[in-house]
């Protein structure tokens, strides 16, 4: 069977924890300890470029972890699937460019290309929130942006519906829209929350309560130190842009993650601890439509 290549593009990194859970419990394994060279065709060759673009003696330390690598790899069988970590859903040009990426990568009907492996099957998976914008809204901006990645190809919109699958040649598409309970807006964790809660309610209703007590809202501005010439003082930022992001949903995680992964982050607790469950997985409809949309991508 031919090697199935799926990259998997994600807002962030609970994004990513939470389908890496998923996909675990239909059979993928971990497989981040394999050498780079060692990936399957042509991907590695991917892998190899952005590993070694450019002199690392010449980087800083936020350049050097820019470089564009997945931070999460699995394997079924044959089925590779890469998963990226991209900091939000402003990175239109981060997504842009490895959709040419793969597309450089096609071999076409009568190509024979050394250094490629012709019968590799690649995919490009699209995970947004829908958030306020809704099903539609969402799959019209990644839409526009393929369409401005490859204009010469693509005029026309490619996706009409949640966990829409296409093609551009041989390279396969897809978008995936994470929503809460009106399957229109909403976000990763409006799935994710009732998922864990069950079961769980009594510790999730404590851990509400105490985050609902104790939650300051000008604590959001952050302390910043003042150097001057009296010395070094501290007051709190007035500053909008300064002001930190509180989000309850995130913050339930994350306090209930700490009864059992102490200072641990919300990825930790999403993919280690048991509030989520292979039984809840398997059960739960917003799962099982993700199960089922990676399966279109998979080989046998």
């Amino acid at each position: 069977m031919a090697n199935q290549i799926i990259t998997v593009l994600c807002e962030g990194p609970h994004d990513v924890a939470f389908i890496c859970r998923i996909l675990k419990s239909i059979g993928y394994k971990s497989n981040e300890g394999v050498k780079i060279g060692d990936y399957p065709r042509p991907f590695d060759a991917l892998l190899k470029r952005e590993a070694t673009k450019t002199d690392i003696e010449q980087l800083n330390l936020t350049e050097l972890r820019r470089n564009l690598l997945p931070s999460n790899v699995l394997l079924r069988g044959e089925n590779h699937v890469f998963l990226y970590s991209l900091g939000g859903d402003g990175k239109a040009d981060t997504r842009q460019r490895i959709l040419i990426e793969l597309r450089s990568l096609i071999v076409e009907e009568g190509e024979i290309i050394a250094d490629r492996n012709n019968n590799a099957v690649l995919s490009l998976l699209y995970f947004f929130d829908s958030d306020n914008h809704g099903v539609m809204t969402r799959l019209s901006h990644i839409n526009a942006e393929i369409k401005a990645a490859l204009p010469e190809e693509i005029t026309a919109d490619l996706f009409t519906k949640n966990g829409d699958k296409t093609n551009v040649s041989k390279l396969k598409l897809g978008a995936f829209i994470f929503t809460g309970e009106d399957n229109n807006t909403g976000k990763l964790e409006d799935i994710l929350v009732p998922l864990m809660r069950l079961g769980n309610e009594r510790l999730f209703e404590a851990a509400n309560v105490y985050l609902s007590e104790h939650h300051e809202e000008n604590r959001l501005f952050p302390l910043k130190l003042n150097v001057g010439d009296n010395g070094i003082t501290e007051s709190r930022s007035v500053r909008q842009k300064e002001k930190g992001k509180f989000d309850d949903k995130k913050s339930l995680i994350g306090t209930v993650g700490q009864l059992q992964l102490s200072g641990k982050s919300n990825v930790v607790c999403i993919s280690d601890s048991d509030y989520l469950s292979l039984d809840k997985m398997l059960e739960n409809d917003k799962c099982i439509k993700i199960m089922q949309f990676f399966e279109l991508f998979a080989g046998a």
